[in-house]
């Protein structure tokens, strides 16, 4: 499935755009992706409270968990699956 997009134009000054055309280059990505990145990570992304929310949650949570020796020794099991 496709997401419908909305097209946009942004000027920048030659230096910047030269710049961010290298940063996509080293990226293997376009330009217009590097700042869809960049606009998604600052302003789009879910505001500090759902985040500390989200955390405390997590925090809080009543997990079964193992001894600290038997979680290691299946963790170096798992490794070796690997």
């Amino acid at each position: 499935m496709s997401v419908r997009m909305k097209r946009t134009q942004v000027l920048f000054p030659e230096e910047e755009y030269r710049r961010l055309q290298q940063m996509a280059a080293a990226r293997n990505c376009s330009l217009g992706h590097l700042v869809r990145q960049a606009v998604a990570k600052e302003y789009l992304r879910r505001p500090k409270k759902v985040r500390q929310e989200a955390a405390r949650r997590l925090v809080e949570m009543r997990v079964p968990v193992a001894a600290w020796p038997r979680l290691e020794k299946e963790i170096a099991q798992g490794r070796q699956d690997a």
